[in-house]
């Protein structure tokens, strides 16, 4: 309603009486006496229409919304019902009739529409990797897990890997069983500590096909992995390896590096030490592999560590928290 027609309305009801101009109009009184006392504090322009400027409380956040379209690209034959529950596993706090309003907003509701838009979306976002001589130091990391098997000392052990395929830095930690949470334990404790204190921009996060952990239709564990990584200032491209990525130079790498940390682990497994003094004495053998252990690169014989610093011109050093011995 325009200012001009709330100033007539306020003027009849001090005239003619506030309840019959109020019935005469078909507004409440309450709105009446708002408009007075917005008329009273500011004159004609305080009667102009208000802006909202908050948000609604049942209004859906726009990364619930980024993340319900990442699901309906994976799973398009989901309803309503069943992408509710898959939010409901990222922590997100939404209805089933906000997820279905949502959709309705977006064309989305009848699920051959659903399937046509997660087919358009795949079609433009194939994921590829560069060509490998251009990538940079700590541009490309890949993950695997090396499984050691059942020992008798400690029961089943797990060496969880993430590698940068340029200068080979190297994080590792030992674990007893295999879980998305002790993946995020070494990326987030570890590994994104380590590339941010040098400066690594990581463009892409490399996963073998054989994984035991992280599955490439699992949208709900990518989606948790992503806002792990935005949380910390990263947003690579998650990256399933095929044949057309030159997969044997990722399977040469991951050979060798697994070699070199099966030499050091193994007489351990045969021992009786604690667990606990196993992983510590790890974490040395890891320190001394990307700080003192030189690798034959282009450049010449080099440590992982000086490879980096070489490459990217600069001389960066990890902080003292890399070289502090921590229980996991």
């Amino acid at each position: 309603m325009l200012k001009d027609q709330k100033y007539k309305i306020i003027s009849e009801g001090l005239k003619n009486g506030i309840s019959p101009t109020c019935k005469k109009y078909a507004i409440s009184r309450t709105i009446y006496y708002r408009w007075l006392t917005r008329f009273k504090e500011d004159g004609i322009d305080g009667l102009n229409d208000k802006k909202k400027s908050f948000i609604p409380l049942n209004k859906t956040s726009a990364s619930i919304e980024e993340k319900l379209f990442r699901l309906v690209k994976t799973y398009p034959h989901y309803g309503p019902r069943a992408l509710k529950y898959l939010l409901d596993e990222l922590g997100c706090k939404i209805s089933e009739s906000a997820v279905y309003n949502i959709l309705k907003r977006h064309a989305l509701t009848r699920k051959e529409n659903r399937i046509k838009y997660a087919k358009k979306y795949q079609a433009d976002h194939k994921s590829q990797l560069p060509d490998l001589n251009s990538l940079t130091s700590g541009e490309c990391w890949i993950f695997w897990i090396t499984d050691y098997g059942y020992t008798p000392n400690y029961g089943h052990l797990y060496l969880y890997n993430l590698i940068d395929i340029k200068s080979h830095i190297a994080c590792s930690r030992i674990y007893s069983k295999v879980s998305y949470k002790h993946f995020e334990d070494l990326l987030t404790a570890v590994a994104l500590s380590v590339a941010t204190s040098l400066n690594m921009p990581i463009a892409y996060l490399c996963f073998f096909e054989d994984r035991k952990l992280l599955k490439k239709s699992d949208q709900v564990s990518r989606l948790k992995l992503s806002n792990t990584l935005k949380e910390h200032g990263f947003d690579p491209t998650l990256h399933f390896l095929s044949d057309d990525d030159h997969v044997e130079l990722f399977h040469e790498l991951r050979q060798n590096y697994s070699s070199v940390n099966s030499e050091f682990v193994m007489p351990f497994i045969k021992s009786a030490q604690a667990l606990s003094h196993v992983k510590i004495s790890f974490q040395h053998h890891i320190r001394n592999y990307n700080l003192n252990i030189k690798k034959q690169y282009s450049e010449g014989l080099l440590s992982p560590i000086e490879y980096h610093n070489l490459s990217t011109n600069t001389q960066t050093i990890l902080p003292i928290w890399a070289y502090m011995d921590r229980n996991y």
